[in-house]
């Protein structure tokens, strides 16, 4: 496990150093703009990381304060309700930002690589990191208590009326055309503000990602900056962060989680009183004859299961709320997809594009299926026993699983790639095969996922993300990157083969091309997907001892 985990990581930074580095070198070099551009990158960069902290925070902390066991439970020994919520605030500031201390390093070090930086760049880097994820945290925090406080229904009928307005501004976007940018005069100054003016929020004063951000530019310069003042602002946020969440947001904390736990009870008398006591069952199957029953009673089991892990993942909001979130944003990134110029328009850009827009659905992808569907046998628990008492064996429970998570996957991600695909103009072709492809795909991340994580249970924890966060998580997300990876490479050969004019690819047809990579894919996701599932299934076989407790 030790071994697994530090190879990856050697061979991460190792391979992201020189990728981050070649990249960055390549607009470094770009003649008048590349320093500015480079810049603006580390600016954008810090700035998404920054709302995706705030983001993670809350919705690991939500789930941490307010649906954990383990903290009502803590909440009955003799323990302050201000150590309880420290603690617990701690516990999901690490499990957020650990990813982005790892994912940072190797392009930290890119960046001090190109610009001959001194060894106070990276010193400062270093340090400066603490506070930049400790500021997020506290603001996700009291984010979090002081909605669970005062939570009202006029704020959920808000938070609908802004989705709703959301969606009406999309497809107006949508069915109107793109507009076409203005030809630039040959004006440095005219071209830089044309790149640069869909970036101006990330370099707000107000926005500690820019602080961060001027701080590591500054370390890299030969003269004097303000690095130092930045830094010591990050870490007086941070400190005043601090402040408040020992002194002032964990007063809320505990009538919050009372509100909460009685809204719960309250939510469940009132469906159990329209239900009735003889119908309070949720997933209600209806009774049938006998006869009937006999030959349908597989189905009605498989129904009653499926039924059974929407409603859990419904029921919770820690949940559903960060698939939507990915969902929307990926959705958005389709829709913007549209707006590339005309001088992406050309054969080569199409493929090109839309290769890499599968990959970065692959990716989004293999994020939901390692978050949602790896925990979901672990989340079982203790209940485990109970669905060994179900009418069908408990190895066939791991295949409705893997069958209702590559269903609902899979149908939102085709949707996805095939709108991609029509908003790219790409031909039938290239869209059939991309669409086989990202179904595919979802056939193989979730089978990784459901395969690892029903080797690698762990049945003591209610927290996904801290079923994640243990060694078969990292190994899920180790081997779904080296799929996808592989996947790209396979359907690489065919857009070689239509791109190149000369050469031994030349001697190949499109249709010759396009049938190699789909065997070679589809051998891949076969062998992907039976070998985990079949050791999976073995070792739940082991598991029907719990039928004689």
């Amino acid at each position: 496990m030790v071994l697994t985990i530090t190879c990856f990581i050697i061979g991460y930074i190792t391979i992201g150093y020189l990728m981050f580095k070649g990249g960055l070198g390549y607009i470094e070099k770009f003649p008048g703009l590349g320093p500015i551009l480079s810049e603006r990158i580390y600016y954008l960069l810090f700035f998404f990381i920054f709302l995706m902290l705030v983001f993670s925070n809350a919705a690991i902390g939500y789930a941490a304060l307010y649906r954990s066991k383990e903290a009502r439970w803590l909440h009955s020994l003799p323990i302050s309700n201000q150590s309880i919520y420290f603690w617990k605030f701690i516990e999901t500031m690490t499990l957020s930002s650990w990813g982005f201390i790892i994912i940072s390093a190797p392009l930290l070090c890119a960046y001090g690589s190109i610009k001959s930086a001194p060894i106070s760049f990276y010193i400062g880097a270093s340090l400066a990191s603490f506070p930049f994820v400790i500021i997020p945290a506290s603001i996700a925090g009291l984010i979090v208590v002081l909605s669970v406080r005062y939570f009202k229904r006029w704020l959920s009928a808000f938070l609908i009326a802004g989705f709703i307005y959301g969606a009406i501004i999309i497809s107006i976007s949508l069915m109107t055309p793109p507009v076409e940018p203005p030809l630039l005069k040959n004006s440095i100054f005219n071209t830089v503000n044309h790149v640069l003016r869909h970036t101006e929020l990330s370099v707000n004063p107000f926005i500690p990602s820019t602080w961060m951000s001027n701080a590591l530019a500054g370390w890299t310069r030969p003269f004097n900056s303000n690095s130092m003042q930045y830094a010591m602002l990050m870490a007086s946020h941070a400190g005043i962060g601090l402040w408040i969440t020992l002194y002032i947001t964990w007063r809320f904390y505990h009538s919050g989680l009372s509100l909460s736990m009685r809204r719960n009870a309250h939510s469940s008398w009132k469906k159990r009183s329209k239900k009735g006591i003889n119908e309070s069952n949720p997933i209600n199957i209806k009774s049938r004859r006998n006869s009937v029953l006999s030959h349908l009673k597989p189905k009605i089991a498989y129904r009653a299961l499926a039924q059974k892990d929407l409603l859990t993942f419904r029921r919770d909001p820690a949940q559903w709320v960060q698939v939507t979130v990915v969902f929307s944003l990926l959705f958005l990134y389709v829709l913007n997809v549209r707006n590339m110029g005309v001088d992406y328009q050309t054969p080569f850009w199409i493929e090109i594009i839309s290769l890499l827009n599968l990959g970065v659905c692959s990716l989004a992808l293999s994020t939901l299926t390692t978050r949602f569907v790896f925990p979901q046998f672990s989340l079982e628990g203790k209940r485990l026993w109970i669905l060994s008492m179900c009418p069908i064996p408990i190895e066939r429970i791991l295949i409705q699983k893997f069958v209702t998570s590559c269903c609902i996957t899979g149908s939102i991600t085709a949707i996805l790639m095939f709108l991609s695909s029509m908003l790219l103009k790409m031909s039938i072709e290239l869209t059939i095969l991309y669409s086989i492809a990202i179904i595919l795909i979802c056939v193989g991340l979730n089978s990784i996922a459901i395969s690892l994580g029903t080797i690698f249970p762990n049945d003591r924890e209610t927290n996904p993300a801290k079923i994640v966060s243990g060694f078969g998580g990292t190994l899920c997300l180790i081997v779904s990157f080296l799929y996808i990876l592989s996947m790209i490479a396979f359907l690489t050969f065919p857009v070689a083969v239509k791109l190149s004019k000369t050469g031994t690819l030349s001697a190949y047809t499109e249709g010759i091309a396009t049938t190699v990579a789909l065997l070679f894919s589809l051998a891949l996701t076969v062998i992907i997907s039976f070998i985990p599932l079949k050791i999976a299934l073995k070792k739940t076989r082991d598991l029907r001892y719990l039928r004689n407790l």
